[in-house]
């Protein structure tokens, strides 16, 4: 069972959704970035720390859907 989080994303509105297992909640992890190298004509791959892919910044993820097999 993953950890929830409480969030309101509608005014008065309370849910718990999944945290994002990526970030840990935190909506920030170390991501690539391609940074281009003009004088070769290549580039190489820096980590920085950004927004996180998988849940945008918002820290949680959506209840994934049950797929019903009839």
């Amino acid at each position: 069972m993953p950890r929830v989080v409480r969030v309101m994303r509608h005014p008065g509105l309370w849910e718990e959704l999944p945290e994002c297992q990526q970030c840990m909640g935190q909506g920030a992890c170390l991501v690539e970035e391609a940074v281009p190298d003009y004088r070769s004509g290549s580039g190489y791959l820096i980590e920085r720390l950004g927004e996180c892919p998988e849940c945008h910044g918002n820290g949680y993820a959506e209840w994934p859907e049950d797929e019903d097999d009839d």
